[in-house]
């Protein structure tokens, strides 16, 4: 009887022992949880850049190292980056005249380095091909939030930029360069040298008054030969990039097209909803594009954005056909709003 008596006590208290270790643990884990998730909120209250380049003064048509260390509100790296576009962090890099484009991300170098990113250093290379003034644009995003940050870099050398000139033409030829695999291009382009490999017709429908503050709607058409491009591809996860700078050299807007419906996409979606080039996120602010994008569509595509103050401003372009990556450019003049 004793020992029936001491068995029962022994096994209550082992079972009391397995509750309040379990409660411990629980405990623990939930407040450790919870440290993690105001320790993220506070990561995603600021963005802090600064730039490092290798070498320090910038030649032109000197390959140059560019070094972006983020931080957080408390200068902690920041690490929480997700992949947005097919790329975990973009750089838009523009010349003051308005005329030379760049578009790179640290996955498009076999230098990458892992190790530098887990302590919030984030490195692309790109050779300046004259001297001048050049903004640069970081677009990163994290689960909570997008960010847009942008810098200047002087590039020193004797072949200088050439002024700004308007060119308010609505109808052009524009050129393609071979991509480098994988949705790379990391070079330089210049709107005015013609030295791409292939040729394009590109035209665009403008309102005929532009007003800061109002949603306006761009239409691109884009043939070749005489023939509409039906069979435009996505590039970096979008039917077409766009980085959009006035002549003030204030900023650089990174935003994405649409693929306006017809009726051979409207039949491809409605056949299939799910076919073709989805986001791998919803979009976090009103500047991504939304919803699917047909694995293959044209030869329209349309630009949906609001010009913040009255100016002159220079719409650069990016799309992909075939292997052909192509960079349109339109300049547009924006009117005070009434």
């Amino acid at each position: 009887m004793l020992s029936r008596i001491s068995t029962f006590f022994i096994f209550r208290f082992a079972i009391a022992i397995v509750v309040t270790t379990l409660f411990f643990v629980d405990f623990g884990f939930t407040e450790q949880h919870e440290k993690h998730s105001t320790h993220k909120a506070d990561k995603t209250a600021d963005l802090n850049v600064k730039l490092h380049t290798e070498p320090q003064k910038i030649q032109a048509g000197v390959s140059a190292a560019l070094m972006f260390h983020l931080t957080d509100a408390k200068g902690e790296p920041f690490t929480d980056l997700m992949i947005h576009h097919d790329r975990i962090l973009h750089v838009l890099i523009v010349g003051e005249n308005l005329q030379i484009i760049g578009h790179i991300h640290p996955e498009d170098f076999e230098s990458r380095d892992m190790m530098a990113e887990l302590e919030g250093t984030y490195t692309v290379h790109f050779t300046f091909p004259v001297a001048g003034r050049y903004i640069l644009a970081l677009d990163v995003m994290t689960a909570d939030a997008e960010f847009a940050k942008y810098l200047y870099v002087d590039v020193e050398g004797d072949k200088k930029m050439a002024d700004i000139s308007d060119d308010f033409q609505r109808e052009k030829v524009v050129f393609g360069y071979t991509e480098e695999g994988g949705d790379r291009f990391t070079k330089a382009v210049s709107i005015i040298d013609g030295k791409g490999t292939s040729k394009y017709h590109v035209k665009i429908k403008v309102p005929e008054q532009i007003k800061a503050g109002e949603m306006v709607h761009i239409t691109y058409h884009f043939s070749r030969d005489g023939k509409p491009i039906t069979d435009l591809v996505p590039f970096l996860d979008a039917p077409m990039h766009f980085a959009i700078v006035s002549t003030r050299l204030d900023g650089i807007l990174h935003t994405h097209g649409t693929v306006p419906m017809n009726e051979r996409t409207d039949k491809m979606m409605k056949k299939d909803p799910h076919a073709g080039h989805k986001m791998k996120k919803p979009p976090a602010t009103g500047h991504q594009h939304q919803g699917t994008t047909p694995e293959k569509f044209g030869p329209a595509v349309m630009l949906m954005t609001t010009f913040p103050k009255a100016g002159v401003y220079q719409i650069f372009g990016q799309l992909k056909h075939t292997d052909q990556i192509l960079f349109p450019t339109f300049m547009v003049k924006v009117e005070e709003s009434d």
